[in-house]
Order: structure tokens, then sequence, then C-alpha cells
């Protein structure tokens, strides 16, 4: 909402205070105006959602049909149609508590039994009355299935003496309406029943990150080692972090989880605790905040509580400002005790400025603890950091969501009932507090982009697609063949032309990785959609006609903003409060290339200057979310910390990055334009040559994903990875990070396509390569890969030898052995980072890494005999 720009803005004004700019905006037009645009926000949702109310038994019925077919196609489909329901369509009815079951049934059938027992849980916690005694057997039969498949064998049995009981108490016609599921009961009771000597598995209690020589939580720099002291701006240093002893380079300074977080595209993650899946549940309420269990619903509730009404019309969102109101929440926390112990002095306050002085001396005072939403109050940002555009976006949020607070909510009267002020008094003053809370946000948070598949994609792929499998050869055809001699690619004349159609598309190329590379979040481009779509006033009946429909350029919607009058401002906000809550969802479970932006905010961060020479310390993102800063030279006594500008983002263990991006070969190499002469750095020709294959074999890629049997994309991919690497042996030398990775990206395609053996002789060589010259990779994310290919041959080997006793187990041996020799490589690589100028900051992630890859490996050692044999020799 905050694209419509507020009609009467002065020019930003970085040196004026927060509440001076505020009463600025203050004024008869921009008050109604905004009361107005909650009204079309709250009618358009109460609309839309009476639509869902309406629709959502039909949408039902149809599923259920759907899902007694075999067609994957059909099955996806179904699973969306139930994912919508779930999350969309009102909670408090049987509808919705229905749609929970079938979706669970639609995953036992995919044998996705994890999976399955989360929505069977779910639904076991929701209202009986909302239950039919016929849902209630089946669910407690799946369930009792489902613990047993996921090896809760005590849990299972426990499940089933309750399950017992129900069903001899169920009337014969009930029973007989669930006779296919009491069938699949009867198959299981014996072996959930039986006795077993299994030993329980406990997971690990991950140890306590501490940074050097222990915390020091204090007002100006929380969360950072003692080593490190905050000192005020004096005539002889500014304001800043500095050492107070030696630091050993390597070292831990900061360790912080982020103050708050959140994600820009919906429906994709939990909002509570981050987790990316497929299925994910909403608010009972709002039907937008999304959790991953009941359990996190239930953990959130007390402050969701607050936001909730905001969620459910679309503001928070529309506004990315999930944050920001969790900021204001704890700011008006933070402030209440003061205004009472004032009141109770006598003290009134009763204008906006003299209420915003006592905020900030109550901020500011040194005799507390540490708080940190104290230090964001008492710390005024440095707006002229902000360009014109970000300025008066967070003043246009400050105030639309300010007006929201006092007229749709009851938090003004919670937080600010003691100030003797009138509504917009009252309202200036909050979205004083908004604004500067929304400059920290934007001046503070990280971000991270983050790669997500499609959802359903690996949804019950059985039935028709086996059924295609049976006419291409078997998978020992392609053991141990060359792809290239396999498909008979002519490696002269095949190459040549491919290399000249890539190269005659470089310019569409370079179009598109500019548009895939934009620093617009992914709920800000689908509301840039709406404004220009409604602008036009297309008709827009489904998600589809939404993401062709074709836009303006965003200079011209400006324009059109401008000379808009509160009606037509109203007109425009009613299509764009319809199409937000009616497609929503499916845009965000439709689109291709889904992505994700995760912003964090830490407190401890801004406390880093990061615009000194002085680099010294790295933060790294650990998948667990915290952010660590470790030390990459010796710092003396003294010597200022600063944090890099680069922040290293982890990668989730959910992303979709089997392939590398266009930013993950931004590495220094040896290029040249001939075979001999090799120049420092690549010439911007190899270095648009190299995107383009990378971009043309990532569309590939994907589409072979989707149908692996299409012998056409099969053969194409291996004439553009054969391309790719004759180009970059041209161009690289032979230990050069692009070389490598080009050849791992074609061993993995060919790993997973069946040809073992030419990818496992790629992994030989490369063993060999580093052990004969005694080379380290450059990048972790080498021995990622290398790893990565290794896992889905030895896969792949296993599949194959159940099936085919020819297949002899010298491959599998070998690649095991050279496993073991990257695992030594990559141990001595870690051991040298402590003492590595260039690396000491990614010890941690090497270690960790390399201990998972040494359990896989001792766990091969340690296997019995007669499993190990079975696994690895060819069957008599």
């Amino acid at each position: 909402m905050h694209r419509i720009p507020l009609p009467v803005v002065p020019d930003p004004c970085p040196e004026a205070s927060e509440c001076e700019t505020m009463s600025r905006v203050m004024c008869p037009r921009n008050l109604i105006e905004c009361e107005l645009f909650l009204k079309v926000l709250q009618k358009e949702t109460d609309a839309v959602f009476l639509g869902f109310s309406e629709s959502a038994q039909g949408s039902l019925n149809i599923s259920k049909e759907c899902m007694r077919m075999k067609s994957p196609t059909v099955l996806k489909k179904t699973l969306q149609s139930l994912n919508e329901i779930i999350s969309r369509a009102p909670s408090g009815t049987a509808t919705f508590v229905d749609a929970i079951l079938a979706r669970s049934v639609l995953y036992m059938k995919s044998n996705q039994h994890a999976i399955a027992c989360r929505d069977l849980l779910y639904y076991e916690s929701l209202d009986p009355s909302l239950k039919t005694t016929e849902g209630t057997i089946v669910s407690q039969i799946l369930l009792c299935i489902c613990l047993y498949m996921n090896r809760e064998y005590q849990a299972s049995k426990d499940k089933w003496t309750v399950l017992k009981d129900l069903i001899e108490e169920t009337p014969l016609s009930e029973k007989s309406e669930i006779g296919q599921f009491l069938s699949l009961m009867q198959q299981y009771e014996e072996r959930i029943n039986q006795d077993r000597r299994n030993v329980e598995v406990t997971k690990k209690v991950q140890s306590q990150i501490l940074p050097f020589k222990g915390f020091k939580m204090t007002r100006k720099i929380p969360f950072a080692s003692q080593a490190c002291e905050y000192l005020e701006k004096s005539n002889e240093k500014h304001a800043g972090v500095y050492a107070s002893c030696d630091i050993p380079k390597g070292e831990i300074v900061m360790v912080e989880n982020p103050e708050l977080f959140q994600f820009s595209a919906p429906f994709l993650n939990c909002d509570l605790c981050g987790l990316h899946q497929e299925q994910l549940f909403t608010c009972d309420t709002c039907r937008y905040k999304t959790y991953c269990s009941k359990l996190c619903m239930e953990s959130d509730a007390e402050v969701h509580q607050f936001e909730c009404y905001g969620y459910k019309i679309g503001l928070i969102p529309m506004l990315e400002a999930s944050m920001l109101f969790r900021l204001f929440l704890q700011s008006g926390e933070y402030i209440l005790p003061a205004l009472v112990d004032f009141a109770m002095e006598g003290g009134v306050v009763n204008h906006p400025r003299d209420a915003w002085m006592f905020i900030l001396e109550h901020a500011q005072e040194e005799d507390k603890e540490y708080s940190s939403i104290g230090e964001f109050l008492a710390t005024a940002p440095d707006y002229k950091l902000l360009t014109r555009g970000q300025y008066q976006e967070i003043v246009t949020t400050a105030f639309r969501l300010s007006v929201f607070i006092y007229n749709d909510h009851d938090l003004a009267d919670k937080y600010f009932y003691l100030l003797a002020l009138q509504k917009s008094d009252v309202i200036n003053v909050m979205a004083a507090i908004l604004l500067r809370l929304g400059a920290h946000v934007l001046l503070n948070s990280q971000r991270d982009e983050l790669h997500y598949p499609k959802p359903g994609e690996g949804m019950n792929e059985t039935h028709e697609e086996f059924a295609k499998c049976a006419a291409l050869p078997a998978p020992i055809d392609r053991i141990s063949a060359n792809a290239f001699s396999y498909y008979g690619v002519n490696a002269i004349s095949d190459f040549v032309d491919c290399y000249n159609d890539v190269h005659d598309n470089l310019d569409d190329v370079d179009n598109e990785l500019q548009e895939k590379t934009s620093k617009d979040s992914p709920i800000f481009l689908f509301a840039e959609r709406l404004h220009s779509i409604c602008i036009q006033k297309y008709e827009i009946d489904t998600v589809e006609d939404l993401t062709s429909a074709e836009t303006l350029p965003k200079n011209q919607v400006d324009e059109i903003f401008e000379i808009f009058n509160t009606s037509k401002r109203c007109q425009l906000l009613t299509g764009v409060a319809k199409f937000f809550h009616q497609f929503i969802y499916q845009y965000f479970n439709k689109i291709e290339n889904t992505f994700q932006v995760k912003s964090t905010f830490c407190a401890t961060l801004k406390a880093f200057r990061q615009n000194c020479a002085t680099e010294n310390v790295k933060i790294i993102s650990l998948p667990s979310g915290k952010r660590v800063g470790v030390s990459t030279k010796n710092v003396v006594d003294g010597d200022e910390l600063v944090v890099c500008p680069d922040f290293q983002g982890h990668r989730d263990q959910n992303l979709f990055l089997e392939l590398a991006q266009c930013k993950d070969f931004n590495f220094s190499s040896k290029a040249s334009h001939g075979k001999s002469s090799f120049e420092k750095k690549p010439s911007p020709e190899f270095v648009r040559h190299n995107e383009a294959f990378i971009f043309a074999i990532n569309n590939k890629f994907a589409a072979w994903k989707q149908s692996r049997q299409d012998a056409k994309l099969q053969l194409d991919l291996s004439i553009l990875y054969g391309t790719y690497n004759s180009f970059l042996a041209l161009h690289c030398a032979e230990k050069d990070d692009i070389r490598l990775l080009g050849v791992l990206k074609f061993s993995m395609f060919l790993a997973m396509n069946g040809f073992l053996q030419h990818a496992s002789d790629n992994i030989f060589n490369l063993v060999e390569l580093i052990e004969l010259d005694d080379i380290y990779f450059k990048d972790v994310q080498i021995y990622h890969r290398v790893f990565d290919v290794i896992k889905h041959i030895m896969e792949q080997y296993i599949d194959i030898m159940i099936d085919y006793a020819d297949v002899g187990p010298e491959y599998p041996k070998m690649v095991l052995v050279n496993c073991s020799l990257i695992l030594k490589r990559l141990q001595l690589h870690t051991e040298a980072l402590i003492d590595n100028e260039d690396a000491s900051a990614l010890y941690m992630e090497y270690s960790t890494f390399h201990y998972k890859w040494k359990t896989i490996i001792n766990s091969y050692l340690q296997m019995p005999p007669g499993l190990r044999a079975f696994l690895v020799e060819s069957k008599k």
C-alpha cells in the first residue's frame, strides 16, 4: 500500500526529527484517505473470504474425486487445491477439517509418511465437534501406521491399543464405510504389536557457540565478545567497536540470534521457526500467517494476536512491515512503565513534541539493563544513507501503519492511554516511533535470497510415469556407456553448432539474467503487478490471467498515481485488495522459479562500522539462523573492529540449488583469448559466454527434471555440457575453479541419468589431479559438489545392483576409496584454515562438513559384513 504515495509529503528532510517530519505529513486529506483505504481493505477482505467459504466445499468434493485417479498431473493439482482450502478457506468448518484428512490420505498414497503424520497430528488437535466418527477412526488408523513407518514403534503400539477400543465401539453400519482402512490396519497389526529390541534414537544436543572470552551484554554492544568494547566519539576516534585486547585470527567475536526476521513470499516458510516445506498451516483467523505445526502456531499466538487483523486485511503484508510491527509492540511494552511512573508522580504530557522527547530521554538513560528496543529508540538513524525513494517509503509506511493502529486496533489505548493528546497527536507520536524503527530495519537488516522447488514436484511419480519407463533401455545399458557415444553426439559439429546458438542469443540471455537478479522482493513485485493491472482495468478471472497480463513501466505507474484524486485511489485499491486476497496463494504456489527473500534484523551488527577500510570481521549465517562474526586477521588491542560489507549467506538445506546460479561463478580465474597465454582476470567476453552457458544449462536442466524420460532433452543437455566444458578447457587453466565446477556439474547430470562409470571416471580424474599436485580447493562449495556427485553415484549403483545381478562391485569400491581420499584432503584443508589468512572464517563450516562425511564413511566401515557385501558385491 505504500506504493500509493501520500499526496502531501514535503521533500525528504533527514535533518528534522521524526516527530516534526510526521507532523508535516499530518493533514486532513492524508488522514481521511488513509482511513478510507482501511475501510476498502476490510470490505474487500470480507467479500473474498465469503467467496472462499461458499466455494470451499465444492472444491473439496472435486478434490476427493480426483484423489481416486492415478495421473501424477491430476494428483499434483489435487494437492494444490487441498493446500489452498487448508490455507485460505474458513478454519472453523467441517470442510477445513475434512481437507486436512484428505491431504494426509494423499500423502499416505505417495508413501510420504512423515509428512502425512504431521497432518494427522494436526487433525487430532482440531475441534472434535467438526469431525465425523468415520473421519476420527480413519485418522487414528493412518496415524498408527504412520508412527510405525516412521519407526516410532512404542507410540504406534500405544495408539493401536486406544484404536482397538474405538473400533469395537463403532456400529457395524459405520464400519462398512471404512472397510478399506480397517483392512489396511489388519495388514499392519501383527508388525505393530511384535516385540522389538530397537534402541530409540535421541537427537544430539547442539553445543552452544560462545564468542572469544564469553559474552559481553551491554547497551551499546550486546551479544559480542568481552574482548570487544564500544567507545563513544572522541577527539581521537569516532564512535565504534574496538578491541580491548589482542584477538587472534579465526576467533568468534559475535554470536547473535536475529532480533526478528521476515519472509517476503508468503505461504512458503514457517513464520516462527523459518522452516521451508510444502506442508504448512495458516492462522485460524487471518488465514495468512504461516506455521509448520500446531505447536509453532500456539507458541506465536501471544504476539500474533496483536497483528492478526493487519494480516487478515493484507495491510502488513502489503507494507512488508512484519518486523516493523513487532518492533512497535516491543517499543510499546518498553515505554508504558515509564509513562505510568511519570503519571503517578503527577506528570502530564499534552503535546506530541513533549511525548516524543520523553520517549527519547527514557531510552537514553544509561542506568538500566540492556534493552535492544531502548537502544533502537535512543539511537537516531543516519537518514542521509537512504535514497529519496527509501525515505519516502518509510515515511508513508509509518503514517499509514500508525493510522491503522489508532483506528482499527486497541494498541493505542493499551500503550499510550496516559498521554493527554488528541487523535492526530497520538498518531503523530506513534508514526514517529515507527519512522525511527523503520529506518533501523532498512539500514541494519540483512537480506538472503533463497530459491525453492515448485510445490508438488515429487508428488507420486508412479503409475503412468512408470509405464513410460518400460519403453526405455534398461539402466544396465547405460551404466558403462559414455554419454556422448550413447547419444551419437558428433563432438565437433554438434559442439560448434551449440556454441554458435548460445553466442547468437547473448543479448536475450543478458536481459533475462538482469530480470532474475532484480533486487525487489517477491511481494513487492506482486504488488507492482496488481497496481499496473488495476490501472489498466484488465479482466482477471484466474491466476494465469494475472501472471500473463502485461504491466506498465514503474515510472509510468508513478506518474498516474500522482494525478489520481482520492476517489480514484480508493477505486484502484479496491481492485488491488480483491486480487491480492483472491490470488495471492495461487500466485506464489504456481509461478516458475519460486524464490524467497528472508530479511534478518540483528541488534549488534549496527554497532560495527561498515564504511571503514579496515574490514576485519566476517559475518557467517549459520543454518540455525544465528549470525556469527569471526575475525579474519590478527587484531591488535585498540584496533577498530569492522564488519566486511559482503555478508556470507548460508545455503539453506531446503534450497533448490542443484545447479549453480550465475552469481556462484564470481571467482577470480585465469582466462585467455587463446590456448596458451593467461590473464589474471577473465575477459568480459568470457564472462558473458560463461553466464550464457550457465543460463542455458539451467533452463534445459529445469525442463529435464520435469520429464527425465525425454530423450531429446537428454541429448541437448549432453551437447550443452560438452560444449561448455570444451569452452572452459580453452579459456581456463586445468585447476581453475570454474573448470572444476563445470566438470562436476556434468558429472552430476551423468550420475542422475544412469551413466555411472562415466561420472565415476570424472571423479577419479579429479581426485588424481588434487593428489598429484597436492592442491586444495579454493571454495568449500567444490567439496560439497564432489560429495553430492559421489552420493548420487552410490545411490544409483545400489538401485541398479538390486535389480541386475551382472553389475560388478569394482566401481562402487573405487568410488568409496576416492571418497575417503577427498575426506582426507578436506581434513588437511580444515586443519590449515586456522593459519590461512584468506579462509579462517570458514573453519567452522569446513569442520561441520568434514564431520558429517566422516560419520557417513565410518557408518560404512562399521556396517555388518553381510549388509556391506549385499551393497557393493555382485550377486551370485
